[in-house]
C-alpha cells in the first residue's frame, strides 16, 4: 500500500522541506554564545557559607518541584512521574511534576536554570534538551555548560521504528527497499524537528544512502493515528511512549535502535542486526539542578535517586515501559552529555538541518 501524506489537520507542524521548520519565537534573554562553541565541562562548586550548610542540612523541609520540559504522555513525562512517586517516598517530601513544554525542551530547562539553587526546583533532563537543542538554536537563553549542576542518571530508553499493523513491510530492509525504489515516499513521523526520532531517521537515511521524508508532529502521540491508518509509513519513538500501541497490536515494531534487543520484545531485532549499526541511538534521562547547587543537596537528592532506581517496584515498572535504570554519577552524566552533544552535532550538520 502506498503511503499518503498526512492531512493538515492531523499534522501539527508541516515541514517546508523534508527537514521541516520549527519556530522558537518567544525565547528571550540570550545570555549564551553560539551553541556550536559550547564546551561541556564540569564546573567546580564554590565553598558553602555557614548559612547554606545549615539550609542544606535541613533539606528537604517542603515539597520539591520536578520540571519536565516536555508535554504530557511522552517518555520524559512517563518516566518523570514514575520516578517522582518513588523518590517522594524516600526523600520524605512530595515531588510535584510540572510540565513546561516548548522549544524542544529549552523552555522548561530555562525555568530550572533561573531557579534558586536550593534543591526545590529540579530538572528532569534528557538527551534532547542537553545534547540536541543546543545545536538547534543559534542562541540559547542559558549556557548548558554552566547553567546546571549534574545530579545523576535516571534511565536509558530504547527507541524503535514501527509501522502500522496493516502495512506490508515486515523488516527494516523492506523499508529501505521502498525508499530506494521511491525516494521521499517513505514518510516517518516524530515528535518534532530535532527530536530523537527525527535524528534517528536522518542517521538511518545517511547510513542506507536513501531519502525519507520526515513529518514533525506537535507531539508524537498525534503521529500514531496516521501510522496506524497508513497515512505515514512509520513512527520512530521511544518504547515508553510507544508501548500502549505495541501492546494493542495497532503498530508493528521492525527494529530496536539500541545495541541489544529489548527484554520487553526479545523477538524484535536491533537496527544493527538489520545491517545499520550506526543508527543506534539511546534516549537517556537524568536529573539536573540549577548551577551552584550545594554539594550536600546534590548528595541528598542523588541518594534518594539511586535508592529509587534500585527499588524492585520501580525497576519492574521501568521494564514494562522498555526503559532501563541508569544510575550514572554526576561525572558519568557530564561525560555522556559531552559525547552525545558532539555526535549529534555532526549528524545535524550532515543532514543539513539549520539552527534557528
Amino acid at each position: 500500500m502506498t503511503a499518503c501524506p498526512p492531512s493538515v489537520e492531523d499534522v501539527a507542524q508541516r515541514p517546508a522541506s523534508r527537514h521541516g521548520h520549527r519556530s522558537f519565537a518567544g525565547m528571550h534573554r540570550p545570555r549564551a554564545a553560539s551553541a556550536a562553541l559550547l564546551v561541556f565541562a564540569a564546573t567546580a562548586l564554590p565553598a558553602l557559607p555557614a548559612a547554606a550548610q545549615q539550609a542544606a542540612g535541613s533539606y528537604p523541609n517542603r515539597p520539591i518541584r520536578l520540571v519536565v520540559p516536555y508535554g504530557a504522555g511522552g517518555v520524559s513525562d512517563i518516566l518523570g512521574r514514575t520516578l517522582a512517586g518513588k523518590m517522594s517516598e524516600l526523600i520524605g517530601q512530595a515531588i510535584a511534576v510540572e510540565n513546561r513544554a516548548g522549544a524542544a525542551g529549552v523552555v522548561g530547562s530555562d525555568v530550572v536554570a533561573n531557579a534558586a539553587p536550593d534543591g526545590y526546583t529540579i530538572l528532569f533532563s534528557s538527551i534532547g534538551a542537553h545534547a540536541i537543542s543546543p545545536h538547534m538554536l543559534k542562541k540559547l537563553p542559558f549556557n548548558p555548560s554552566t547553567a546546571f549542576t549534574s545530579i545523576g542518571g535516571v534511565a536509558l530508553s530504547t527507541s524503535a521504528m514501527a509501522v502500522g499493523a496493516n502495512q506490508p513491510m515486515k523488516t527494516v530492509k523492506d523499508v529501505i527497499a521502498r525508499a530506494k525504489g521511491a525516494p521521499g515516499k517513505v514518510i516517518y513521523g516524530s515528535s518534532g524537528i530535532g527530536s530523537i526520532g527525527h535524528l534517528t531517521g536522518e542517521i538511518l537515511s545517511l547510513s542506507a544512502s536513501v531519502e525519507m521524508t520526515h513529518v514533525p508532529f506537535k507531539t508524537v502521540a498525534v503521529a500514531y493515528p496516521d501510522a496506524i491508518s497508513g497515512s505515514i509509513t512509520m513512527v520512530i519513538d521511544t518504547l515508553p511512549s510507544m508501548m500502549q500501541h505495541l501492546k494493542s497490536g495497532s503498530i508493528r515494531p521492525l527494529a530496536m535502535l539500541s545495541p541489544n534487543r529489548s527484554a520487553a520484545f526479545p523477538d524484535v531485532p536491533t537496527i544493527a542486526e538489520a545491517g545499520f549499526p550506526d543508527a543506534t541511538l539511546i534516549f537517556w534521562s537524568a536529573l539536573h539542578g540549577p548551577a551552584n547547587l550545594p554539594q550536600p543537596i546534590v548528595q541528598r537528592v542523588g541518594e534518594a535517586l539511586n535508592k529509587s532506581l534500585a527499588a524492585s517496584d520501580l525497576r519492574e515498572r521501568f521494564a514494562t515501559l522498555g526503559a532501563e535504570p541508569w544510575a550514572a554519577t554526576p561525572k558519568e552524566l557530564d561525560n555522556r552529555v559531552r559525547l552525545d552533544f558532539e555526535r549529534l552535532g555532526k549528524v545535524i550538520r550532515a543532514a543539513g538541518i539549520q539552527p534557528e
